[in-house]
């Protein structure tokens, strides 16, 4: 499942790669069919060559200066066995052949370059937009981290574990940096609904009665709340299922299997695992090579994605020691 990206993005190469083969083919079959015998279909025949030029730009936009120059080496190999077989006898027009075979080459990396600029332009761009967002994040981040440890020093600590466990564990799955980025904050942050919980049920050391418990119930969507107007959508989403069950019995919204975001599953296996090791006031940390291993084995299916959760014990068994929450 989290192969699918990997997969879309190997599937929209070879796309590409098809419509400018596609392309060339296309190109060279209207030039190779027009006769040059007859001035008015010279003019085609010369008019087709030129749509050479369009495959080479393809190239050149979908894999920026390397797919360029390969698609006009593509192209003048094609233009060159054509002239094997119509070497025209005029020394003027076999020049102007071979010149238009460099200008082929020129075209690549011209456009090859530009665009490549033009990308580095767009990325720097986009990084100084997402830095000055993050900044933006770190500072509301913090001030709801400090507002949710004055009140309860236990689950901020929680959250912070949550948020390191998180993180590592995306990136064993080698998702993308934000996305990593945007767990770390969701696992600070998935128990900040909370704040909207009453003290004598939320610090209650006692086991919670029915009402009780369908308070607590309510923190993914009051986080959602809280976290929706200050304008990091994704986050507060994978805060807001991050209670989400695999098999549906979940809350607040009772997603069942894929429909429930990654994010949310990685969130509810580290959200699942910390709780389980940690001392909490009704009942004592377990051991996490064995007693933890075990409850969330019974947990795969459903109340855990079993196919991450076996994903989750090789992130862990690359760090024996339990070193690996990291924060961020």
């Amino acid at each position: 499942m989290f192969e699918n990206h990997h997969n879309n993005e190997v599937r929209s190469i070879r796309r590409k790669v098809f419509i400018v083969l596609l392309g060339i083919v296309l190109v060279s079959i209207l030039h190779f069919m027009t006769r040059t015998s007859d001035q008015g279909l010279h003019v085609w025949h010369i008019f087709f060559r030129k749509l050479y030029f369009i495959p080479i730009l393809a190239g050149a936009v979908w894999f920026l200066l390397p797919g360029a120059i390969i698609t006009a080496i593509a192209v003048i190999g094609v233009y060159a066995l054509h002239l094997l077989f119509d070497w025209s006898q005029f020394q003027m027009e076999r020049m102007n052949q071979i010149g238009e075979m460099a200008s082929f080459l020129l075209f690549s990396v011209v456009a090859g370059v530009l665009v490549t600029l033009e990308r580095r332009a767009e990325t720097k761009a986009e990084r100084v937009r997402r830095y000055a967002e993050r900044e933006k994040i770190a500072t509301v981040v913090a001030s709801l981290s400090e507002t949710l440890g004055a009140r309860d020093p236990d689950t901020l600590a929680h959250s912070q574990r949550v948020a390191g466990l998180a993180a590592r564990f995306a990136r064993f799955l080698k998702l993308a940096e934000e996305e990593v980025q945007d767990l770390y904050l969701a696992g600070l942050l998935h128990d900040i609904g909370k704040i909207g919980i009453r003290d004598d049920v939320l610090l209650k050391p006692e086991v919670l009665t029915a009402e009780e418990r369908q308070q607590i119930m309510e923190h993914p969507r009051i986080a959602e709340k809280i976290l929706k107007p200050v304008g990091f959508p994704a986050v507060s989403r994978y805060v807001a299922v991050h209670h989400e069950n695999w098999d549906g019995t979940g809350y607040p919204e009772g997603l069942q299997g894929a429909a429930i975001p990654l994010a949310g599953r990685i969130l509810a296996i580290a959200d699942t695992f910390d709780a389980l090791r940690s001392d909490r006031p009704y009942h004592q940390g377990l051991n996490p090579d064995r007693q933890v291993r075990k409850i969330m084995a019974g947990m795969a299916g459903s109340k855990l994605d079993a196919e991450l959760l076996q994903q989750f014990w090789r992130c862990v068994e690359e760090s024996p020691s339990m070193d690996f929450y990291e924060k961020n």
